[in-house]
């Protein structure tokens, strides 16, 4: 018998290298925009119809039946779509290749922190952070202070804020600070701000300071005990919560003559001020000291000292007093008028208003005749 040898249609095949790899399409590609088109080789040289199956595909891609161009339909997101499996009679993978085109976020905002004002310098205090969903450089984020702070540094890649330099909370309660997390794309750098919030809190850590100094003043002798003499006031310097100030005297308060009020800072008379008292005919000078009080009004070592002088003002509380209750004197019956007699007569006034100059005095009306009258025979 003789056989005869049969036509059999042959399947076409693609000869895009592309089948064998995959595909790749920017995210960044224009809708309508032709991606590429697909090759094939029909042994048969039969003519052939090129399409598109599955669903996904379906829907980003259509493919011209006749020339096998391959258009875009529906926009690429890398970080939505990393790759799109097409079936073209055969199965070729497509990746979306990325594009910088999405800037950094920031996590776990607001951003604020409360640091006492004796932090030491090269602490650690927050962690900032950025991720970028982007690959490559632009997925890559560093950090930085806008503007830079005097105060504060931040590590540009790990975004860990550390004190650069000595804190005062006398002088700045708070911080503000703009945290800028820019990927590192060489072609289209994004960036993205966040605000950082750093409270200083109040340390213990200055002395107290007297205030409406100086505290110099006058008082008259006999002013009634209790009279107020001058009020002294000092203050805690610290001024997150300033501490009350306990008063007293260090120096200079003879015999106890004045006291201070430990709380008030009152400064009284306590007893008799005689300025004729050689103790007190001088003056004062009165040394005291304000200690800043814990809460239960017990001393700290924070303290402060003035010194200042009190004078004491005279008042005319003195009559004069001659040098002697009683005077005599002898002298000879052949004395002559005009003649000077051993005698020798003193006032003194202890006040300083009016002084009495000492005066060698004589009776008005005593004649040498009737003083020798007056005498005994020598």
């Amino acid at each position: 018998s003789v056989c005869t040898m049969c036509q059999v249609n042959r399947l076409p095949f693609f000869i895009n290298h592309f089948f064998d790899t995959y595909l790749l399409i920017s995210e960044d590609t224009p809708v309508g925009t032709s991606v590429t088109q697909l090759l094939a080789r029909d042994m048969d040289n039969d003519p052939l119809v090129f399409g598109v199956s599955g669903e996904e595909a379906s829907r980003f891609f259509a493919v011209e039946s006749d020339t096998g161009v391959v258009w875009l339909r529906q926009p690429l997101d890398r970080e939505v779509q990393l790759s799109l499996p097409s079936v073209i009679t055969r199965k070729v993978n497509i990746q979306v290749g990325d594009v910088n085109d999405n800037a950094p976020t920031f996590h776990n905002q607001p951003y604020s922190v409360r640091i006492p004002e004796n932090t030491p310098v090269g602490t650690p205090i927050f962690i900032v952070n950025a991720t970028d969903p982007d690959l490559g450089a632009g997925g890559s984020v560093l950090y930085s202070f806008q503007p830079p702070s005097e105060f504060f540094a931040i590590d540009s890649a790990r975004g860990i804020v550390t004190v650069i330099r000595e804190l005062d909370y006398e002088v700045t309660q708070a911080y503000q600070l703009v945290v800028n997390a820019t990927d590192q794309d060489k072609t289209k750098p994004l960036s993205t701000l966040a605000n950082l919030a750093i409270i200083i809190t109040d340390v213990q850590d200055m002395d107290p300071i007297f205030v409406n100094l100086p505290y110099s003043t006058n008082i008259y002798e006999h002013s009634p005990p209790g009279t107020t003499v001058r009020m002294i006031t000092a203050v805690d310097q610290d001024k997150g919560r300033p501490r009350g100030i306990g008063y007293t005297i260090v120096s200079g308060n003879t015999n106890s003559i004045f006291a201070l009020d430990y709380i008030s800072g009152a400064l009284t008379l306590n007893g008799v001020l005689d300025r004729e008292n050689p103790l007190y005919s001088h003056g004062f000078i009165l040394t005291v000291k304000g200690t800043e009080l814990y809460d239960d009004r017990t001393p700290s070592d924070a303290s402060c000292i003035t010194t200042f002088n009190i004078l004491v003002i005279d008042i005319n509380d003195n009559a004069p007093e001659f040098n002697s209750s009683e005077y005599s004197v002898a002298i000879t019956e052949l004395a002559q008028v005009g003649f000077a007699l051993p005698l020798f007569i003193q006032v003194v006034d202890k006040d300083e208003v009016s002084p009495v100059e000492p005066t060698p005095t004589v009776p008005q009306g005593l004649h040498m005749s009737q003083l020798a009258s007056l005498c005994h025979h020598c």
